[in-house]
């Protein structure tokens, strides 16, 4: 952020946008006549200009005849009488009226009807429902509302402050207008053909006085024109209404003003102890075809305890406990009341959102319904005071690396000083605790509890350091090429080719601590695994640790810095045998992995330089990188690889670069890691600008073109599947689905360690990223092939460690259990509320920490796709057009637009082309000119669709910002960004800020993770235009306020269950012959032949299965066993059927094989086996059986 900006002028820019769409939406102020929007003039219907928060008339009926629901807006603000037509074209869904649960009684059907009534796709009613005290008979609700009449030429008004008011003195122009109060107004009616004439006769010399002109002519109404000209004034209500239920009567109804016929309903039920609850319902109870002149506009209903002396509001629904204790979930549902027992529901709305500012101690405040609610979610602060005396000692990694000023002692004293800190924290907790209420004790002794190993943990990883020197020494050279890691990051971000400009040598030792600094949480869990990465026989080490921190928290440096910690301390306790693969670090997404991969690359950069630097022993061995993803994005084949390169190195014509680079670039890295340097020829200046960074030679197939950087021998980085398996790299990051692959390729024995005569240790440390996604179908078979993968990691004796990371889950110990057969702890560990973990708190919003806002918007009587491409075009218009910094408006300019499905995305794209652009055309027009009007070009994309090196050329232009400079060379910014559920991990884009999401995603957990890519770093805006016609969305548009104050507490439980049948169907088979192959030595195709059923290594594996099943689901052993031993009888039976001199293989085609790929239905008897845990559903045909007869 440069000097010529503030956090303030951010946030302004945001509270401007928002108002600009609320104007838009719903009005009243979508056309600028000056200060009094109150009684603004609009130069069409309002039934066409507004979208939201409308009132129609009851038994109305959706006519094609219909003239106040058509499109009456052309350039001039005119339409011929002959060429009316409805806008709105589109089928109307139907959908189910919903019950409301809280007035649901047969003897009240008439308040039923009134609440109905606000589920109409053009709906007569809204209102609200609360609970109170301290209410009689008689409460005090306002109420306001605007309805709209047709204008007159005296009513015309536009603001003249830039214009020449001496040009009014011509005898022409006075004619029609005068000056009034710095507006122009009209003193007779003017009509186009007086425009022209004026126009024609000198009168209008600036384009200026010709557009106020034509916007004076467009607000005068004139029925007797050649054009049917109308314009609308709006005309504000409101009233302060006593509601009092006379005689015992729990019903209220009448008419707000005798001459409206706008109603107010009220509806009274009584609790014990004085409680009631109210539903206070506006009604229009006009009949008819709807019109302006029978439809209330911008309605709200407000609720003040300062106008109701002695009412305090009462919480909403309080969540009871699940009755029987025994219930899954039972004490994480006591943890959630727990931990947001503060976030209070007071109100939720019907057919409009409800608002609160109430006091949480004396109930006192207010409710509002509102048809475009927000609420803004604060920021976390990872700054703990309570360390503030050490920080900047403990946190920089310089201080913790051999690079530190501190000696060992220094370096363990702050260590326990920092952890003492939470230790005085937990004290806190545990005093705390009996000031609550009885019924949180269970769950906040159980919060304390975890607290307390947590902190166990942290004192027994600072003892390791301090009684164990390999242990210490790996720590500080974790923490130097942490340092190291972040210095080289920030590089990444300048574009630089090879030669351009002399590399700098870098001295670590002076890097401010600022920019390598630990966040607190990070070293935390750091220490927090020393002594289960340190000793495999460890308690800790079977202990499934999951970092939990939002998204944008900083997880991915936490398993980092883990990671360097597990490669030194492994080669230091061996430097002759500590090589191989050390890590298996795994993500579910391509777009995820690739972004992570960078990073991960730049930490093995680090690590590689220090060991070369022969100071410590830590192997001849060099540390490295493979990525192991799937064949589209990465090559398998060393000669496929030089094939791709070869065709890349003969592209010398600049016209074919980019379709070449597409086609045949499938090497990932882009920049060299450590530099910065493009790894890639480019178009610049219209000529072909770098050098290629891939070379044929398999031991240095990536390498940095730069002849100055430190890797331009050679980068350790592995990409061909083939080099990964003959030279197996330390750390092997890779996408889930891939290792579906160790049933298929006999080489995947190496990278476990397995293959003959390996003395290397298996690998040691598995992090799964975004634990979250590992659930539903892809979920259960990673389930299923991870009793394999974790066999194959132990069967030397030493049990993996597991590293998990997420934003979002629930039921996490459920979900773990079922996925590796181990307990979890989360961390940071909970405390008594959900805003203060000691490692993460949230900061309070304010002008100086603002949160990301959260906007919801519902149709009223228009479609879900019409508000769609409105509300787009306003955003990409008017933020255009809004006269601020450069450096803030970029922050703005790009909108993304997230979808729940592929289908609702391609439909965007098409309206992006065609009907956004239109509405931005005549948006410009009625706001300014055709001169302010944004050109956009066709939307980016972020889906599955997408091919590898395009996302990754999409990524690279997200950075491009806007700015004149930028403009100037063509180097635009990228203007719509669409994308499906690619992009709810993985992406950090800082100058992504602005989101639209179009319908409720179907998880929390997605909206959470999506809605997270944008205000990362700046003030975040997220629209969520929700679906009228589907009654999930209307329940998250109605309790909007009440949703996003604590969404986490929303998220749904996943769902793994890896031995139930069909998943068992799908694989079983597929982790027996893994495990045979590389675990009971049947490695090579041949060997398939050599299977015994009385092999030692099948009852091993076999009870090796049971006993995971009997963890999982005890149920299913029986069929487990029995499937099993029918499998081992399957095998024997290809093998004995086998002719003289024949081999059965696992998967050679020319030859009989065991397995063959999943799907493939060609009459062989080979086992269908994934290649992919991707695809594991199908598309299955209903057809639907009619009985009866064809005459009823």
């Amino acid at each position: 952020m440069s000097r010529d900006v503030t956090i303030q002028d951010f946030i302004n820019a945001r509270e401007q946008i928002l108002k600009g769409i609320r104007a838009e939406i719903i009005g009243p102020g979508s056309e600028d006549i000056g200060p009094d929007i109150e009684h603004e003039i609009i130069t069409e219907s309002p039934l066409q200009r507004y979208n939201v928060g409308i009132l129609y008339p009851q038994k109305n009926v959706q006519n094609q005849e219909n003239d106040e629901l058509i499109n009456t807006q052309e350039e001039n603000g005119e339409i011929p009488r002959e060429e009316s037509e409805l806008h709105e074209t589109e089928e109307i869904e139907k959908f189910e009226k919903k019950v409301t649960t809280i007035v649901r009684d047969e003897r009240n059907k008439e308040i039923d009807e009134q609440i109905n009534m606000a589920n109409q796709f053009l709906p007569s009613s809204m209102g609200l429902t609360f609970f109170a005290k301290g209410i009689s008979d008689s409460i005090v609700v306002g109420v306001k509302y605007a309805e709209y009449r047709l204008s007159t030429f005296k009513d015309a008004c536009v603001a003249c402050d830039n214009l020449d008011k001496r040009k009014l003195d011509d005898p022409l122009l006075s004619e029609f207008i005068y000056e009034e109060g710095g507006k122009l107004k009209l003193k007779k009616v003017l009509n186009t053909s007086d425009i022209n004439r004026l126009k024609a006769e000198g009168a209008v010399s600036s384009d200026e006085f010709e557009n106020a002109l034509y916007k004076l002519s467009a607000q005068c109404s004139d029925s007797n024109a050649k054009f049917r000209k109308e314009a609308f004034v709006r005309v504000p209500k409101q009233a302060q209404v006593t509601v009092t239920f006379e005689h015992g009567s729990n019903i209220y109804r009448k008419k707000i003003f005798d001459d409206s016929n706008l109603e107010l309903c009220a509806f009274r039920r009584q609790y014990s102890d004085g409680i009631i609850s109210l539903t206070i319902i506006l009604v229009n109870t006009n009949e008819g075809k709807p019109s302006y002149r029978n439809t209330f506009f911008q309605p709200e209903i407000s609720i003040e305890t300062n106008n109701n002396p002695g009412m305090s509001f009462v919480e909403y629904m309080e969540n009871p406990y699940l009755e029987k204790k025994e219930d899954r979930g039972y004490d994480e549902e006591q943890s959630l009341d727990l931990l947001y027992r503060h976030k209070k529901t007071y109100a939720i709305g019907h057919g409009v959102s409800a608002v609160y500012d109430v006091d949480e101690i004396s109930r006192k405040g207010k409710i509002v319904s509102d048809f475009m609610p927000y609420f803004e979610v604060p920021k976390l602060n990872f700054n703990i005071e309570e360390i503030s005396e050490i920080s900047e000692r403990v946190l920089p990694m310089k201080n913790l690396s051999d690079f530190s000023k501190y000696g060992k002692e220094d370096i363990i004293s702050l260590l326990r000083q920092f952890v003492n800190a939470y230790e005085n924290w937990i004290i806190g907790l545990e005093k705390e605790m009996q000031q609550l209420e009885e019924k949180f004790h269970a769950a906040a002794k159980r919060h304390i509890e975890k607290c307390r190993i947590a902190l166990k943990r942290m004192y027994c990883g600072v003892d390791a350091l301090e009684e164990n020197e390999n242990v210490f020494k790996a720590f500080l050279l974790a923490n130097r090429a942490m340092l190291m890691q972040r210095v080289h990051s920030k590089i990444q971000s300048c574009e630089r080719y090879p030669g351009e400009s002399e590399l700098k040598e870098i001295d670590y030792k002076l890097v401010p601590d600022s920019d390598a600094s630990w966040r607190p949480f990070q070293l935390a869990f750091l220490l927090m695994c020393i002594k289960s990465i340190d000793d495999p026989t460890s308690f800790d080490r079977d202990i499934v640790d999951l970092i939990w921190v939002p998204t944008g928290g900083g997880k991915t440096e936490a398993y980092l810095g883990l990671t360097a910690f597990t490669i030194f301390l492994r080669r230091l306790k061996d430097p002759v045998d500590g090589g191989g693969t050390t890590i298996l670090m795994r993500y579910t997404l391509r777009l995820l992995a690739a972004q992570q991969f960078i990073r991960s690359s730049i930490l093995i950069c680090a690590c590689e330089l220090i060991r070369r630097e022969g100071k410590y022993k830590l192997g001849k061995e060099p540390i490295t990188i493979g990525l192991w993803i799937g064949s589209e994005s990465t090559p398998n084949k060393i000669q496929e690889a030089k094939e791709l390169i070869n065709e890349l190195y003969k592209c010398t014509r600049k016209e074919m670069l980019e379709s070449t680079k597409e086609k045949c670039n499938k090497f990932q890295l882009l920049k060299c890691p450590w530099c910065g340097t493009k790894l890639v020829k480019e178009i610049v200046d219209g000529e072909i600008k770098g050098e290629w960074g891939y070379s044929t030679m398999p031991n240095r197939m990536l390498f940095c073109p730069d002849e100055d950087c430190e890797f331009n021998a050679g980068l350790p980085v592995k990409v061909v599947d083939e080099v990964i398996y003959k030279n197996p790299p330390t750390l092997l990051f890779g996408t889930v689905d891939k290792f579906a692959m160790i049933t298929w390729e006999e080489e995947v024995s190496r990278l476990f360690a397995l293959d003959h005569g390996n003395n290397t240790k298996s690998p040691e440390l598995i992090i799964q990223d975004e634990l979250h996604l590992i659930s539903g179908p892809l979920g259960t078979i990673v389930g299923l092939y991870e009793t394999a993968i974790d066999k194959m990691c132990s069967v030397k004796g030493i049990k993996p460690k597991i590293i998990a990371s997420t934003a979002t889950i629930r039921r996490a110990e459920e979900q773990c259990r079922n996925l590796y057969v181990r307990q979890v702890m989360q961390f940071p560990a909970p405390g008594l509320s959900a805003d203060d973990s000691f490692f993460t708190r949230e900061i309070k919003v304010d002008d100086k920490n603002p949160g990301r806002l959260y906007v919801g918007i519902m149709p009223s009587g228009k479609t879900l796709t019409t508000v769609e491409i409105r509300l787009m075009a306003t955003l990409l218009q008017k933020i255009s057009m809004m006269n601020i910094h450069d450096e803030v408006k970029d922050k703005y300019w790009t909108l993304v637009g997230y979808f729940n499905s592929l289908r609702e995305l391609g439909k965007c794209s098409t309206l992006v082309d065609d009907d956004v652009k239109d509405f931005m055309r005549r948006l410009a027009n009625r706001l300014a000119d055709k001169k302010a009007l944004r050109v956009i070009m066709e939307a980016d994309e972020l889906t599955s669709r997408i091919p590898s090196g395009l996302i990754t050329k999409t990524l690279d232009r997200l950075e491009t910002a806007y700015c004149r400079e930028n403009i100037e060379n063509k180097n635009y910014p990228v203007n719509v960004l669409l994308a499906t559920n690619m992009i709810s991990v993985g992406v950090d884009v800082s100058r992504l800020n602005l989101m639209l999401i179009l319908g409720q995603p179907k998880l929390t957990s997605e909206y959470i993770q999506a809605s997270s890519r944008v205000g990362r770093t700046f003030p975040g805006l997220v629209f969520t235009l929700y679906d009228s016609a589907k009654s999930r969305d209307r329940s998250h548009y109605e309790q909007f306020y009440s949703y996003h104050q604590s969404f986490y507490k929303f998220v749904e439980p996943t769902s793994v269950t890896p031995f139930s049948g069909p998943a068992r169907d799908r694989a079983l088979h597929a982790l027996l012959i893994s495990m045979v192959r590389h675990i009971g030595g049947l490695n090579s195709e041949e060997m398939a032949t050599d299977f015994r059923e009385d092999m030692e290594i099948t009852k091993e594996i076999e009870d090796y299965i049971v006993e995971r099943v009997k963890v999982i689901d005890e149920s299913q052993i029986d069929d487990v066993k029995n499937e099993i031993r029918s499998f081992w009888y399957r095998w024997i039976e290809k093998i004995d059927s086998l002719s003289e001199g024949e081999f059965l293989t696992y998967s050679k085609k020319d030859r009989k094989h065991l397995i063959k790929p999943f799907g493939k239905k060609d009459g062989d008897t080979a086992f269908e086996t994934l290649q992919s845990m991707r695809n594991v559903d199908f598309e299955s045909g209903v057809h639907i059986i009619v009985f009866g007869d064809d005459d009823k």
